[in-house]
């Protein structure tokens, strides 16, 4: 348990928690890959815990190397707590691993689903469909905007002033706060439509136009977010502790230390939230779960088992 906190917690090295347990670090690591053998899933978290989530999901991928290989950890995560209902790991980042992904939240979880966030990926699109054909489906502004300037400048290689006004009304649309601006907003888009078209801009047009039914989603559900802004800092969160080099030998080890690493982050206390009455609270306490006196290490195991 101890070799865990300082590992997870702390954020020591191996060799910094075995010189501070005077063990050798190799056993440090041992210690805690049999803890990550025996780690709860997180289907028996939610039946043990029932969390109370908001609905509104996040999901995105993080690419892993497995000794020179990529993998992928597919996280979700949810708007209101900052709390991650599901993960789970494999060799690529496809429309079927996401599918299976969200299959397990829609079943063995029970994530009380009112709307998706995505940045777009078009195979999480294609299993958010499937899996979910009727929620409401929120793509990333931010990654939208981004796309479409990358696709100007580097893929199409318009000058810079023949497309700078048709990126700013873009902005504009991609983050008003209400119908009202949005309206007036589409209205001078349709009034410069044909003069975009004159500067060669119509593919960015046809690209743009075709994630309409997606951009303003959030209008409708107050608890939506715009942005997979949230997703990203979860990620960074957890990406203090893996590294992008091949540095797992097997997808089992990954795995093993993914799993605490997540069942750590859900326990940790938020310290430096911009997000008014999230400090001082961990996701699963915002998420309605008591874990006052629950030690986090102790909790992850089976039976009970350290």
């Amino acid at each position: 348990m101890k070799a865990a906190e300082l590992y997870f917690t702390e954020e020591m090295a191996y060799r910094v928690v075995g010189r501070e347990l005077k063990i050798d670090p190799d056993t440090a690591w041992a210690w805690i890959q049999e803890l990550g053998e025996n780690c709860k899933s997180f289907e028996e978290v939610a039946r043990e815990l029932q969390p109370q989530w908001s609905g509104y999901l996040l999901a995105d991928g993080k690419s892993l190397f497995v000794k020179g290989n990529e993998h992928a950890l597919l996280l979700t995560g949810d708007v209101g707590t900052h709390d991650i209902p599901y993960a789970s790991f494999h060799r690529s980042e496809n429309a079927q691993n996401w599918a299976s992904t969200l299959a397990v939240l829609r079943g063995p979880i029970r994530y009380p689903l009112q709307g998706l966030v995505i940045d777009g990926d078009l195979g999480l699109v294609k299993a958010c469909t499937q899996v979910y054909p009727s929620a409401p489906l929120q793509l990333c502004v931010r990654h939208v905007e981004s796309f479409l300037s990358y696709y100007l400048r580097y893929t199409l290689r318009i000058p810079e002033d023949k497309y700078q006004s048709f990126l700013h009304l873009v902005h504009q649309l991609l983050y008003v706060e209400t119908k009202e601006q949005l309206e007036h907003f589409r209205q001078v888009y349709a009034a410069r439509h044909k003069a975009f078209q004159r500067r060669g801009l119509t593919r960015a047009l046809r690209i743009f136009e075709s994630k309409f039914p997606y951009l303003w989603t959030h209008l409708d559900h107050p608890g939506m977010s715009r942005t997979n802004n949230i997703m990203e800092g979860i990620i960074r969160q957890l990406s203090r502790k893996i590294t992008d080099t091949d540095g797992f030998e097997t997808p089992e080890i990954a795995w093993n230390t993914l799993k605490l690493l997540i069942m750590n982050y859900r326990f940790h206390l938020f310290s430096c939230s911009r997000i008014p009455g999230h400090n001082g609270f961990s996701p699963l306490e915002l998420a309605k779960v008591k874990t006052h006196g629950i030690n986090w290490v102790l909790f992850s195991q089976r039976h009970g088992s350290t």
